[in-house]
């Protein structure tokens, strides 16, 4: 059979376009950092890294639920430490005017503990993210107001609602602290009452300083199931960021390169392309592929 000048070229021209891509697709591997580019590349490690991705992606779905929802508690937190700290400074301002001494100064004791009264309404009413902390499921207005008599006034609005996220596949968590329970705990009527008394020119009565002490302690309970709270959106996050570096790691293995093997190579088919050329330059001394 006679080997024609057509069929050489031909021959350099499929293997010139088989050394070409094959550059191609390693340099491409080189960049994206991936031996999987298409399906064909590898049938089972696609799959395989698309079951993976999936996975992946639920997972980090779950975490930025988690921290959302532990942004949110712990903004409620804060809002709850200058709520305690303002009724300490309201138990000590009514227990003061019990001080014969001071019995001339009820006006100015009312005062400052509407002073305070009106910062635990600030931070009951804060937001976080344009959702009132203490609002339930409702944000169409403040939980809590203050009338031109300085004292509290409580919206009618249902404020028990909670806000649930999705943590997991099989787990929702409640990421606030229904406003019912601070509204419902007494302490806004409990500061009221001793507003009054001082406006009247009395002293608080024994039992008015009894139920604002037993306010307070609702208040600190409620902290202290928020302070649990965030413990377990801690822990789940953690357990979040750990399954979503395995999952990354999983997909690593199974789409990742050597870069050292692919350097080689790509340096192979080089040669191999620089030999072709020059085989072929020998073939056709006076060709076209003089000028390749």
């Amino acid at each position: 059979m006679r080997v024609t000048e057509g069929m050489i070229a031909n021959k350099y021209l499929f293997s010139h376009k088989q050394i070409t891509e094959k550059q191609m697709k390693i340099q491409t591997q080189l960049a994206s950092n991936s031996r999987i580019e298409t399906l064909s590349d590898d049938v089972a490690g696609s799959l395989d890294a698309i079951n993976v991705n999936n996975q992946r992606k639920r997972t980090d779905a779950f975490l930025k639920n988690v921290q959302n929802a532990n942004n949110f508690v712990k903004a409620s937190m804060n809002s709850l430490d200058r709520t305690i700290e303002e009724i300490q400074n309201i138990s000590t301002a009514a227990s003061s005017a019990n001080n014969q001494m001071v019995n001339q100064s009820y006006g100015t004791i009312a005062q400052s503990i509407k002073d305070s009264l009106n910062s635990i309404v600030q931070s009951i009413n804060d937001k976080y993210n344009g959702m009132y902390l203490f609002g339930g499921t409702d944000f169409s207005g403040d939980p809590v107001s203050i009338d031109t008599n300085g004292k509290a006034v409580i919206s009618a609005t249902d404020h028990s609602g909670e806000i649930k996220v999705q943590i997991s596949s099989n787990t929702k968590e409640t990421m606030n602290i229904p406003g019912d329970k601070i509204t419902g705990s007494g302490i806004f009527q409990a500061i009221n009452d001793i507003i009054d008394s001082l406006d009247s020119g009395n002293q608080p009565t024994a039992a008015q300083l009894d139920a604002l002490t037993n306010a307070n302690n609702k208040i600190l309970n409620v902290q202290s199931l928020a302070g649990e709270k965030v413990n377990r959106l801690d822990g789940m996050e953690t357990i979040l960021t750990n399954q979503n570096t395995n999952y990354e790691e999983l997909l690593s293995n199974i789409q990742g390169i050597d870069p050292a093997k692919l350097s080689v190579e790509l340096q192979e088919q080089d040669y191999l392309l620089q030999v072709s050329y020059k085989l072929l330059a020998n073939s056709f001394p006076k060709s076209v592929f003089d000028y390749l």
